[in-house]
């Protein structure tokens, strides 16, 4: 098998083809994944068969998998691999077997909320429903770049508080931050391999812009998430049984579209440790 990457789009992901996640890859393979992500901030590999040590292995390449807390809120089996999140609206015995069970949700990076944020995220689908549940991506870098000068003045130096709200998903008030995991990161980050810098706050999880009046920290930050959510930042990925998807959180975010809440769908997470973002 010859591994081959194409560009799905100008501005970010590309699908990965040539290649069986299942076997062990050799180092000239894993150099050139980890060089595709940097490119292309996701990746994509269909018809993959995978267990979830493959899986675990698979993140392996890019970092350590990291290891699910507590405050992760997950109803976990008894035997499960600590580092493999359920992603799913499966009841089983009168509860979730996973995490996220339905619904939309906005565009975020993946635990902005902790001192060190993942730095990748690896997602696979096993169940899926009849139709919606797609996941878009948008490239941070690009939507920095096309800020207006005046705009990324007035955020650089400055952070954003990026509070955990995934019990609620969808926010519609302040958070009471006594009782909520929360971290400040700075508002404009720097990509540690690259150099890049992205925008670094999110609709789902940031609050407020730091050093800055409430009003005027709210219409910025109004402002930045539309300018997110337009479409030609993006790439939207609709999941077939077998999909794994890599992105990098540190210059891309992600959301996710609505699905029937009546039909199954399951998908298996791993994230990668992270450093503080600067």
């Amino acid at each position: 098998m010859t591994l081959k990457i194409t560009p799905l789009t100008s501005i970010i992901a590309a699908e990965v083809s040539g290649i069986d996640l299942a076997e062990p890859q050799d180092d000239a393979t894993v150099a050139a994944l980890r060089q595709a992500l940097l490119d292309h901030l996701v990746l994509i590999f269909r018809g993959q068969d995978l267990s979830e040590p493959e899986q675990v292995r698979f993140a392996g390449f890019f970092g350590t998998p990291f290891e699910i807390r507590q405050h992760d809120n997950l109803e976990r089996r008894p035997d499960a691999d600590s580092r493999v999140m359920l992603v799913s609206n499966i009841v089983e015995n009168g509860k979730l077997i996973g995490a996220l069970p339905g619904g939309e949700l906005q565009f975020h990076s993946d635990s902005a909320f902790d001192e060190h944020p993942l730095m990748a995220t690896v997602l696979y689908s096993e169940t899926l429903p009849s139709r919606g549940g797609e996941t878009k991506f948008a490239n941070m870098h690009a939507v920095l770049d096309a800020l207006d000068p005046e705009v990324r003045d007035r955020l650089e130096g400055r952070g954003g508080v990026n509070v955990f709200d995934f019990v609620t998903q969808v926010k519609t008030e302040k958070l009471d931050r006594a009782n909520s995991v929360h971290f400040t990161h700075p508002a404009i980050r720097t990509h540690p391999e690259t150099g890049r810098r992205a925008l670094y706050v999110n609709r789902l999880m940031t609050e407020e812009i730091t050093d800055m009046e409430p009003g005027e920290s709210s219409a910025l930050l109004s402002d930045l998430f539309d300018m997110v959510e337009r479409d030609e930042f993006h790439y939207v990925h609709s999941w077939l049984p077998g999909d794994l998807l890599i992105w990098d959180n540190r210059g891309a975010q992600h959301a996710r579209t609505d699905y029937p809440l009546d039909e199954p769908r399951l998908l298996r997470r791993v994230g990668i440790q992270g450093d503080k973002p600067f």
